[in-house]
């Protein structure tokens, strides 16, 4: 029962997110965390085979890290930087959303983020599974995942945050900003 609740707020989420957003921003109860949860135990499991299978870091890391254990190490840090990531970009939106007049509540808005900002983010989790996948169909699924995470963020400000679309997108844009940057400074 819970599973099919889940899978089915997961796909509301992506396809018809302003919903799901309102019943959670009106007191309906989700665990958007186990969500963020599944994206990183793939994530640290994607991690750990790459280090098994001798990879390393394709494009150089900011952070000095042997190439050899990167993806090792990088197993023990995904998952609290991953939540502190989504902190942060709920913080973001919600402290920018009130330079707009936003009034919504930091708990609610963390709860819808946890939708907003890492559901749209699975496709690429395929795309990154595959290794020979053609360089311009990568780029093309990142450009997707990245509109689909500022459209589903900004429907989560305006429902929440009660912010006109203008401030939704400019606070979407900035915490995914944020976010982008610790993701390119830490993950690979």
């Amino acid at each position: 029962m819970e599973l099919k609740k889940y899978t089915i707020a997961f796909v509301q989420s992506i396809l018809y997110p302003r919903g799901l957003y309102t019943r959670i921003s009106l007191g309906e109860k989700h665990h958007s965390w186990i969500i963020v949860l599944i994206y990183c135990l793939i994530y640290l499991v994607g991690s750990l085979w790459l280090y098994f299978n001798g990879f390393t870091p394709f494009i150089k890391p900011w952070i000095i890290i042997p190439p050899e254990l990167y993806y090792f190490i990088q197993a023990f840090y995904i998952i609290p930087l991953i939540f502190l990531m989504w902190i942060l970009g709920t913080g973001v939106v919600h402290v920018i959303s009130k330079f707009f007049g936003g009034s919504g509540r930091f708990h609610t808005l963390l709860t819808i983020t946890g939708y907003s900002l890492w559901a749209p983010w699975y496709p690429l989790i395929v795309v990154d599974s595959i290794r020979s996948i053609p360089e311009w169909l990568y780029n093309a699924v990142l450009f997707a995942c990245i509109l689909l995470v500022i459209a589903s963020t900004s429907k989560a400000a305006i429902v929440e945050e009660k912010v006109k679309p203008i401030g939704a997108i400019i606070s979407s844009i900035i915490a995914l900003f944020s976010i982008g940057v610790i993701l390119f400074t830490y993950i690979r």
